[in-house]
């Protein structure tokens, strides 16, 4: 037990009461940690947001609860430390649900859910959030790539920084056309399976705490385009007809939304093994990969993209070799 869990302890002991189990849960891709605690039969999460700070997490949390969206109510909560106790919600996300029929619905389900962010939280409704005070931008968007080129292509795969200039320049055109036509909606930022929890039959909500407004295809691509979880060819239909449903998008757009978010992903994932020392992260980067041939299949623009990104991989391999990217069923090779 490290000292920061004996601040936790603490706390809790303090705020809410003895508690007859207190243990850590796998976390996110974030710097918080999470326990699940006992007392008097009745099981809470513990968020320990004290790295990070946890007010933007709180104000989204006021702000979709408001409005009654499914999020894990908070029971109690203190920013000056950056502890939250909130709802249990189980061990299950949307990404880990087997039942294809089952899935299929919770993912139309979840795509609901998206239609009433478009609907309910507008630019009124959000102003006093900081959700509604933050926005994307390309520099915003450009700097996610930055962080993909850094940590996977010249740090894991090490490519010399002469050999990434074209992909540079290709991926700042990509962060300018995923802005869209310039219009903005409330956007989750994460809204992926593995941020959406299935609890007692019911999508719920996690992760919110870098909502902002940006562009109206990003969250659905994030959820349709979803590196944990492949949806099969049955994505494009859907991001046609949730896009016409919307109210907003083009399938051009969301291409450019759809590989942006993936280009960026990718990035977090190198970044989750080089630096933290992850390694579960890496088997989503080969996924996310096969992604892009489709995009060039649907939208000629980025075709010349993605055979930079693929030539890259085909050509040079470091701390990790992805040439055989392109086969399902062959593992990230680590070379010691």
């Amino acid at each position: 037990m490290n000292e920061r869990m004996e601040d936790v302890i603490r706390w809790v002991t303090k705020v809410y009461g003895e508690t007859s189990s207190f243990l850590p849960l796998d976390g996110d891709a974030s710097a918080r940690d999470f326990y699940r605690i006992e007392s008097k039969g009745k099981t809470c999460i513990v968020m320990d947001s004290s790295r990070t700070p946890i007010w933007p997490w709180l104000d989204i949390h006021s702000l979709l609860s408001s409005l009654d969206f499914p999020v894990p109510k908070v029971i109690v909560s203190d920013d000056t430390k950056g502890f939250v106790i909130q709802e249990d919600c189980g061990n299950t996300r949307l990404c880990d649900v087997e039942d294809s029929q089952l899935f299929t619905s919770f993912l139309t389900e979840a795509l609901s859910l998206l239609r009433r962010t478009r609907r309910e939280i507008t630019p009124e409704m959000a102003r006093n959030s900081i959700a509604g005070r933050r926005y994307f931008t390309p520099s915003f968007f450009m700097a996610e790539m930055e962080h993909t080129l850094e940590h996977l292509f010249f740090r894991l795969l090490r490519v010399p920084v002469e050999d990434l200039l074209d992909l540079q320049s290709a991926l700042r055109d990509l962060s300018e056309r995923a802005m869209g036509t310039g219009k903005t909606i409330f956007t989750h930022r994460d809204f992926h399976s593995a941020n959406l929890m299935v609890h007692k039959g019911k999508v719920v909500i996690i992760d919110w705490q870098d909502a902002r407004f940006g562009p109206p295809c990003y969250d659905i691509a994030s959820l349709l385009r979803d590196s944990y979880r492949d949806i099969g060819h049955g994505w494009k239909g859907l991001a046609s007809a949730n896009l016409i449903g919307m109210g907003g998008g083009n399938m051009f757009e969301f291409v450019f939304s759809a590989m942006q978010r993936n280009m960026k992903a990718i990035g977090t994932f190198a970044y989750q093994y080089r630096v933290l020392g992850k390694h579960n992260y890496l088997q989503y980067i080969p996924q996310t990969l096969r992604y892009l041939e489709d995009y060039s299949k649907i939208c000629p623009a980025v075709k010349e993209t993605v055979d930079i990104i693929y030539n890259l991989i085909d050509t040079h391999t470091g701390e990790i070799d992805l040439r055989d990217f392109r086969n399902p069923d062959s593992p990230v090779k680590i070379n010691l």
